[in-house]
């Protein structure tokens, strides 16, 4: 009889994180600990993208904590999470960047939340940005009352690091990097078209995410040079207008 899938797969991507991807590793690990002592089967991955000589460093040893590695030259963040998606059968994917660090309870309760509906993505219910940015910001739950979607439009309330059924990933992957194109944030899009696909954005209490905020990071770069998400329906006023028709 073959294994059944792990119920989580908990991926750290990284490039050139250096010695913070070690810290972001044992956040990591220590939220993999809470979930498996709740009796939650949790597959550990790693996958580094072009990585640094130090953040290679930084995983030598990653087996020996249950860690499989992969290495792969994409240099691009959506298409390593897409490459992720494949080198597991788990039921639900978490996310981490690779300087970025968990809450304890982040995939126990985000799996609590979104395994009772096969249509839910979970995030925290806060994010802790810190280094060259240091503030506080709470996210929307798509259930609220209050929250009007057509925020989707002109910014991203959400963001990749989130817990979601394996289905979001295959059936809407991430795209490409294409800032010389005038192209970016496909975090953005991605949330875009999960939303579409009729998925449901969740904030997990009591949840939080720690960001770092570096300078010359991919988001202060496509900032700067003004960039845009992907076309999609979610942006054409057209599809709004319908929407309000049908209702």
């Amino acid at each position: 009889m073959p294994e059944a899938a792990p119920r989580i797969a908990a991926i750290l991507t990284a490039h050139a994180e250096g010695v913070m991807a070690g810290l972001s590793f044992r956040s990591l690990l220590e939220a993999v600990g809470v979930a498996r002592a709740g009796g939650l089967e949790v597959e550990v991955l790693v996958v580094l993208d072009n990585p640094t000589a130090a953040t290679r460093a930084a995983f030598a040893e990653a087996d020996r904590h249950g860690a499989a590695v992969a290495e792969v030259s994409f240099a691009d963040q959506g298409l390593v999470r897409n490459h992720a998606v494949g080198l597991t059968t788990a039921g639900h994917i978490a996310f981490l960047d690779g300087d970025d660090l968990w809450s304890e309870n982040w995939l126990a309760d985000a799996y609590r939340m979104c395994a009772a509906d096969d249509r839910r993505i979970g995030h925290p219910e806060l994010n802790w940005f810190f280094e060259n940015q240091q503030n506080l910001y709470f996210l929307p739950d798509q259930t609220d009352p209050a929250f009007d979607p057509a925020l989707l439009r002109i910014a991203n309330p959400w963001d990749a690091l989130c817990l979601a059924p394996r289905s979001a990933y295959v059936d809407h992957p991430f795209s490409a990097r294409a800032v010389a194109d005038g192209y970016a944030y496909e975090d953005w899009h991605w949330m875009l078209e999960t939303f579409l696909g009729g998925y449901v954005h969740r904030v997990v209490p009591e949840t939080i995410h720690f960001k770092r905020r570096r300078e010359g990071s991919q988001y202060v770069q496509a900032r700067a040079r003004k960039v845009l998400t992907r076309p999609s329906e979610l942006l054409d006023f057209a599809w709004w207008q319908e929407r309000d028709r049908s209702r």
